[in-house]
C-alpha cells in the first residue's frame, strides 16, 4: 500500500507533486468498488451482493471497475500524500494528469508565497499629527442642530438655507463629431459616425437629470456644487420654472465627464420649506441628552473628532509603509493565490451585501452581472491586493506581533465605555468575545500595534527585535 511520491517545485511556488500507487491497493479499492456495485446490479443466479468477484468483473467490465476505484481513491491517496511529505496547500491543488495501469497521478499543488521585505526599518518619517480644527468642530456642531431642525412649509420666494422641492430635467448637447467617432474606411462604421453627426446637428440630448421630487437644500455643498445651479434656484417660489444654463468648471472634481461642458436645465419649483435651528447655547446640549452644557457637547464632539482624525491617519501611515514595504520586497507566489485573492473578494463581498439586508443574486440581478463578471471586475485589483496583504503579513510576522487577551479585553473596556446602559454595554462585550465581534477587535487590536511599530521604526526607535519572542514559542506554550 506504500506510495510512491516525486516532488519538483517551479519558480512560480508551484509543487508538482506525482503519486504512483501500488497495484495491490488498487486491487483492493476495485474489490470494494465491486461488492458496492454488487449490490445494485441484478446478477442471475446470486442474491443481492453475494456474486463472486470475477463474475462481476466480467459483468461491469474490468477497465470500468478500475476508473470507478481509482476515482474514490484519488482524494485520500492525495490527503495521504501530502501529510507523508509535509506538504500544505497555500490554494486549491489540481488534478493535472492521471495514468490508470500503474496508477499515476499528477498534481500541481500551489505553496504558500515567499516574501522578503528590504530594509524597512531604516526608513525615517514624519508622521502627520492628528488635528481637529476650529472648521470642522463647527462643521459638527452645525449637524447637530440640523438633527433638531424643525421645518414648515413656507410661501414666499426661496432663500439660501431653505429646502426646496424641485422637478426637472437637465442635459448636454451631444458632444462634436469629432470627438465620437473618427473617420474609418469601414462602410458600415462611416454610415455610424454620420448618423452620429447628424444626431450632433440635430441637437440631440445627453440626460444628466431627471427628477420628479428632488428635495434640494440650498447651500454651496448641494446639487452640482461649484456652479451657479443653486444661485439660479434661490429667488424662485412654489410653482416658478426657470431654464438654467451652465458650463461645468474644468476639471470638475465631482464629475470628471462633466468638465468644462455646458448644459442646460428645465427647473419648476413644487414647495418651499424654511428651516428653524435651533440655538448654539446650553439648550441644544440638553436636545442631546447627556449634555448640560454646550461647553460638555463641544468637548465631547472634539473628542470624537480627534479619534477620527488619529484614525484616518493611523490608516495612511500603514498604508504609506506596506507602499514603501512593497517598493523593496521580493514576493513569490503561485498564480493560484490570486485566483484565491479573488475568491475572498467575492466572498467578502457577498457578506457585506448580506449584512446590508441584500440578497448576492438580487444585487447581480439589480446591476446586470453575472457572479463571473463581478470576479473579472475583482482581477484588475486582486494581484496588487494579494500584494499588499503580503507584505503587511510579513511585516507583522517580521516584527512578531502578537494579539494578546489583555490587549483585547483593554480595547474591548475602552470600546463599550461610551455606553451609558449596562446591559447594552454587557450585550456588547458578548458581542466582542464571539464571531465576527471577535475578529473585528483582534483586527482593531493588531493595527494598533502595526501603527504603533511603524511610529516606532519612522522614530528610529523601533525595539530590538532580539529581545521579542519568537512567536513560534507561543505555540509550543
Amino acid at each position: 500500500m506504500t506510495l510512491t511520491i516525486q516532488t519538483a517545485e517551479d519558480e512560480l511556488r508551484q509543487l508538482t507533486l506525482t503519486i504512483e500507487v501500488g497495484e495491490e491497493r488498487v486491487r483492493q479499492a476495485m474489490q470494494k468498488k465491486a461488492r458496492e456495485l454488487g449490490r445494485e446490479v441484478n446478477m442471475p443466479g446470486f442474491r443481492p451482493g453475494k456474486a463472486p468477484y470475477d463474475v462481476l468483473v466480467r459483468r461491469i467490465g474490468e477497465d470500468t471497475l478500475r476508473a470507478e476505484a481509482v476515482e474514490d481513491l484519488v482524494q485520500p491517496v492525495f490527503e495521504e500524500a501530502l501529510e507523508q511529505e509535509d506538504i500544505d496547500p497555500y490554494a486549491r491543488p489540481t488534478l493535472e494528469d492521471m495514468e490508470l495501469k500503474p496508477l499515476t497521478l499528477k498534481f500541481t499543488v500551489p505553496l504558500s508565497p515567499v516574501v522578503t521585505l528590504g530594509d524597512y526599518r531604516a526608513l525615517r518619517r514624519e508622521v502627520e499629527a492628528a488635528e481637529v480644527t476650529d472648521e470642522a468642530l463647527t462643521e459638527a456642531l452645525e449637524r447637530v442642530r440640523d438633527h433638531h431642525q424643525t421645518i414648515e412649509t413656507v410661501e414666499r420666494p426661496a432663500q439660501v438655507g431653505d429646502v426646496v422641492a424641485i422637478s426637472g430635467r437637465g442635459w448636454f448637447a451631444a458632444r462634436p463629431a469629432a470627438e465620437d467617432a473618427a473617420p474609418t474606411e469601414d462602410a458600415a462604421q462611416d454610415e455610424t459616425a454620420a448618423d452620429d453627426a447628424a444626431a450632433a446637428e440635430a441637437g440631440d440630448e445627453d440626460t444628466i437629470f431627471n427628477e420628479e421630487r428632488l428635495e434640494l437644500l440650498l447651500d454651496d455643498k448641494s446639487l452640482f456644487p461649484g456652479t451657479p445651479f443653486v444661485d439660479n434656484v434661490v429667488g424662485l417660489a412654489a410653482g416658478d420654472q426657470k431654464t438654467i444654463s451652465l458650463t461645468f468648471p474644468d476639471p470638475y472634481e465631482q464629475e470628471a465627464d462633466f468638465a468644462g461642458r455646458e448644459a442646460t436645465f428645465d427647473v419648476t419649483v413644487l414647495e418651499v420649506k424654511q428651516r428653524d435651528l435651533p440655538a448654539l447655547d446650553d439648550d441644544l446640549a440638553k436636545l442631546e441628552g447627556k449634555f448640560e452644557t454646550l461647553d460638555e457637547l463641544r468637548e465631547s464632539l472634539r473628542e470624537g473628532l480627534q479619534k477620527q482624525a488619529e484614525g484616518a491617519i493611523k490608516e495612511k501611515t500603514i498604508d504609506d509603509m506596506i507602499h514603501l514595504l512593497m517598493e523593496d520586497a521580493t514576493m513569490v507566489y503561485p498564480p493560484a493565490a490570486v485566483e484565491a485573492q479573488i475568491d475572498d473578494m467575492v466572498e467578502d463581498f457577498k457578506n457585506r451585501l448580506s449584512r446590508s439586508g441584500w440578497q448576492f443574486q438580487d444585487y447581480l440581478n439589480l446591476q446586470g452581472m453575472t457572479e463571473e463578471s463581478l470576479r473579472e471586475d475583482f482581477a484588475g485589483n486582486a494581484d496588487d491586493t494579494l500584494r499588499h496583504q503580503l507584505a503587511l503579513r510579513q511585516f507583522i510576522l517580521d516584527e512578531k506581533l502578537r494579539v494578546e487577551a489583555a490587549d483585547i479585553d483593554h480595547l474591548i473596556e475602552d470600546n463599550v465605555a461610551r455606553f451609558d446602559n449596562e446591559a447594552l454595554r454587557d450585550n456588547m462585550r458578548n458581542y466582542y468575545r464571539t464571531g465576527r465581534g471577535f475578529e473585528l477587535i483582534s483586527t482593531e487590536v493588531l493595527s494598533n500595534k502595526t501603527y504603533e511599530r511603524i511610529q516606532a521604526i519612522f522614530s528610529g526607535n523601533a525595539p530590538d527585535l532580539s529581545t521579542i519572542p519568537d512567536l513560534a514559542d507561543d505555540e509550543e506554550e
